[in-house]
């Protein structure tokens, strides 16, 4: 996939049918190599859902690697449900006993869990836990919500989920850790969170890159810093 195809790896909230699609428009790439996290969203689909923001902004529609950006409008009617409420923090214990499963899916596979991780909903992401939520459950790229969490930098949720018995280790579909997603966005909270629960630095995804190798051809600074001063204590304990 070329590197302009960029793709948004959030849940989102379906625009109403009568809403106006919003072109995406590539800029050229900064970075000299072409990574792979996988498409979990078409091309078509804007990146976060943003039904209570009363004004235009710039969004990014690929997390991963942050390269394009359209201009969103005021935003239109949306479906709201279950999912795009934990995404919102807006769901109660009621509500999530009123599912048929704490783990119910939406359409495209990915649990409340997985939404309230992306967002960055801790107290919502406590909620679904202590409602039984599988902490590991899997997308359907083999993401899981450890993963969108430090896609987005929502360092406190990857404490959480951590702390939960997450796999740190987890690779989705085309081999990328949560350690890679937290590198390739210069999330430094993150790979501090993941490395020192044991987060491994030598895995390579599909591309053959290591977390570390993708912060380098980024420039994704913080997130280098912090893996090269982890990587400096492993050597000096030696």
């Amino acid at each position: 996939m070329d590197i302009g195809e960029e793709r948004d790896i959030k849940p989102i909230i379906n625009p109403h049918p009568n809403s106006t699609v919003i072109n995406v428009s590539p800029e050229a790439s900064t970075g000299p190599k072409k990574w792979s996290p996988g498409s979990w969203q078409d091309g078509n689909r804007k990146s976060a859902f943003q039904p209570y923001k009363q004004n235009l902004g710039t969004v990014l529609t690929n997390l991963q690697r942050g390269n394009t950006q359209a201009e969103t409008p005021i935003p239109q009617e949306a479906d709201i449900n279950f999912h795009t409420r934990a995404g919102q923090g807006e769901i109660t214990e009621a509500d999530i006993k009123s599912e048929t499963s704490v783990d119910v899916l939406d359409n495209d596979g990915l649990s409340a869990l997985h939404w309230a991780c992306a967002y960055g909903q801790i107290t919502t992401t406590q909620l679904l836990i202590s409602c039984g939520a599988e902490i590991d459950r899997l997308g359907p790229e083999g993401e899981t919500p450890l993963l969108l969490a430090a896609s987005g930098g929502h360092h406190e949720v990857v404490r959480l989920l951590l702390n939960e018995d997450a796999n740190v280790n987890h690779v989705d579909d085309v081999g990328n850790t949560a350690l890679m997603y937290a590198a390739r966005g210069n999330h430094p909270h993150c790979c501090n969170e993941l490395l020192f629960r044991g987060a491994d630095t030598t895995i390579v995804n599909h591309s053959n890159d290591t977390a570390y190798n993708i912060a380098v051809d980024f420039n994704s600074t913080l997130a280098r810093a912090v893996i090269e001063n982890y990587l400096l204590t492993l050597l000096g304990s030696t």
